[in-house]
């Protein structure tokens, strides 16, 4: 009797010594089953999903997370081995846009034995903000790293145009200096970038910060492309008039290819292959500063699938997941190079319309409505017919940031389902 009586004791020890880790762990910790549905979660898991889902969410992390990182439960489900990491530190990217709340939570999944999963859960918000503001410095000194095939030195007068042109940039372009003495680098863009005024927001932000580090695909003479990281510096005479610019084109093809993979894993949507939340923002307001400084229209669509729900429920979750990629795929096919699609939260897409103003973006709605709707996707020899809402809002004085912009489209997508669905609705005016 003593025995046992010790061995119950030993337990109680033991389950007072897993309840107190648990409370002072420094990271959040969630038991749960491969759908999603919580067995254990620890106090600081709790708070830091609190702020994001109401109570009755917390009872799946899935749920709790789908309007933020919609790919998890995906990712659960597809992830085959017996036990694993399903994903390490996957950043989920709230903008919460409140000093008190997680913006980016750090999130890895670990499957420990057939349906339960344990999720890490830690707030990386100050980590992702100084990775910010190093990843200026830290793009320019991988420019020396291998990889790097060439280099070009080349000089811009005050205005931004070519003043100097010599053997090392015909060497790694191309153009000889006829070709270019004169013009604005817009002659490296291809005609999509160019049109956006690219290159000449780089030499702007010289002339502002006294230097700009920027980076992408240019175009050769031939046609050809090829990755490059510049830096532009301004020449400033001692009164701080800026009177010309220096710039080096780095030719890193090799470097750029080699990462490439690892990029688009983490920038992408692993479901649908179109842009994740994260990424979706990033390009956003890269595009906002472009409208800030050129005011070229800027024009957004919010779109949703037409009572998906019930596809979920009637074929279940992989139809639903096909489904979605295949409308993915319809959409990335009708839209632009420049055009920026992002997945928001479980079948709510957004994009991003630059150079188009209100009325061209109700045109494109139009047309990407009736694309899906005779796309009628397939599951397993099953039709699943679908349709979109869409909300449609332009970039203006009243909507002047990221985030009124779509909220301005999302009104008019609630409107669109309000009125019957499968349709277009323009949103006008302030965003409430």
């Amino acid at each position: 009797m003593s025995a046992a009586l010790a061995a119950g004791d030993g337990l109680v020890d033991e389950s007072e010594r897993l309840l107190e880790f648990l409370y002072v762990c420094p990271v959040g910790l969630v038991e749960m089953n491969e759908a999603g549905a919580v067995s254990l979660m620890n106090p600081l898991a709790a708070r830091l999903l609190m702020p994001i889902a109401p109570p009755s969410a917390l009872a799946n992390l899935f749920e709790a997370l789908e309007p933020y990182a919609p790919d998890l439960r995906y990712m659960a489900s597809s992830f085959a081995d017996e036990r694993g990491t399903v994903c390490e530190n996957r950043r989920i990217h709230l903008r919460q846009g409140r000093s008190d709340t997680p913006e980016v939570l750090a999130c890895s999944l670990i499957k420990i034995e057939r349906d339960r999963i344990m999720a890490v859960l830690t707030d990386v918000t100050e980590q992702v903000a100084q990775e910010r503001r190093l990843k200026e410095a830290e793009s320019w000194f991988s420019m020396i790293l291998a990889g790097v095939n060439d280099f070009a030195l080349l000089s811009l007068d005050a205005t931004g145009r070519i003043s100097a042109w010599n053997v090392s940039g015909e060497r790694q372009t191309g153009y000889v200096s006829r070709d270019v003495l004169g013009r604005t680098m817009n002659v490296f863009y291809f005609p999509d970038e160019a049109v956006q005024g690219r290159a000449l927001q780089q030499v702007d932000f010289a002339r502002r910060d006294g230097w700009h580090i920027d980076e992408g695909w240019r175009r050769r003479k031939d046609g050809s492309r090829y990755w490059c990281q510049s830096l532009v510096s301004a020449l400033e005479e001692k009164t701080g008039e800026v009177t010309g610019f220096s710039v080096v084109l780095r030719d890193v093809t090799q470097s750029k290819t080699n990462a490439e993979e690892i990029r688009r894993l983490i920038t992408t949507d692993q479901l649908t292959g179109v842009s994740n939340r994260a990424r979706f923002y990033e390009l956003g307001e890269a595009e906002l500063t472009r409208w800030k400084r050129f005011g070229q229209p800027l024009s957004a669509l919010m779109i949703d699938l037409d009572h998906f729900k019930r596809i979920n429920d009637t074929h279940g979750h992989a139809a639903g997941d096909e489904v979605l990629k295949q409308v993915a795929v319809a959409l990335q096919t009708t839209l632009r190079s420049i055009d920026i699609i992002g997945r928001l939260g479980g079948e709510e897409f957004a994009i991003l319309l630059p150079s188009i103003e209100l009325a061209g973006a109700e045109m494109v709605a139009e047309r990407l409505r009736r694309v899906i709707s005779g796309l009628i996707p397939t599951f397993e020899g099953t039709a699943i017919p679908v349709t979109l809402s869409i909300g449609c809002s332009e970039l203006s004085a009243e909507a002047a940031d990221l985030d009124a912009l779509l909220r301005q489209a999302d009104r008019g997508l609630y409107s669109a389902k309000e009125g019957g669905r499968n349709r277009v609705v323009v949103q006008r005016g302030a965003a409430a």
